[in-house]
């Protein structure tokens, strides 16, 4: 049996949820809108065009560094101010007992229970391992097991339930 324990509190959920934005596929494309943006400020304000077509420019940049750099950070920021309106409680106690099944507690109180014939595959990065169980995950923090460790934990699961595929997580989630 494992047990995995970690506190869920704005900083983490925005490193787990918020990917690197570089490393974001339409995090090029947003560029390639910025550099027009920059390349029709400097044109627009040197041909002394109407103020219109250099405003445009200039929210052409605002909105590429917006949607390239700021969004997905902003948008787990704002799903996580929803979750604690819903919770009432600016961070929570998250606990994962593995074992036969999957149990999972919230501030010590059971909040559900995955079989392992849901999971349908088990995905890994650098600080978490997530079980995908449907449109939903069951997330595991490497430095959070009280009971086994993260390797172990992995031997298990590959040994007890070798139908599990397993993945290495997406490169800009791979923190």
């Amino acid at each position: 049996m494992f047990e995995n324990q970690y506190v869920m509190d704005i900083k983490r959920y925005r490193r787990w949820t918020a990917p690197t934005f570089y490393k974001v596929k339409s995090f090029w494309p947003w560029m390639v809108i910025f550099a027009i943006g920059l390349y029709g400020a400097i044109f627009f304000r040197n041909e002394n065009t109407k103020l219109n077509w250099e405003s445009l420019a200039y929210m052409l940049m605002l909105v590429s560094v917006y949607r390239s750099v700021f969004f997905r950070y902003m948008l787990a920021g704002k799903q996580f101010k929803m979750m604690r309106v819903q919770y009432g409680k600016k961070q929570w106690d998250c606990k994962v007992v593995v074992g036969n099944t999957i149990r999972l507690f919230m501030d010590g109180e059971p909040n559900n229970e995955v079989f392992w014939k849901q999971v349908k595959k088990c995905v890994e990065a650098k600080s978490y391992f997530d079980l995908s169980v449907d449109n939903d995950f069951v997330r595991l923090d490497k430095n959070g097991f009280t009971k086994g460790d993260a390797d172990s934990f992995k031997a298990w699961v590959q040994a007890e339930h070798p139908e599990i595929p397993w993945e290495k997580e997406l490169p800009e989630f791979d923190k």
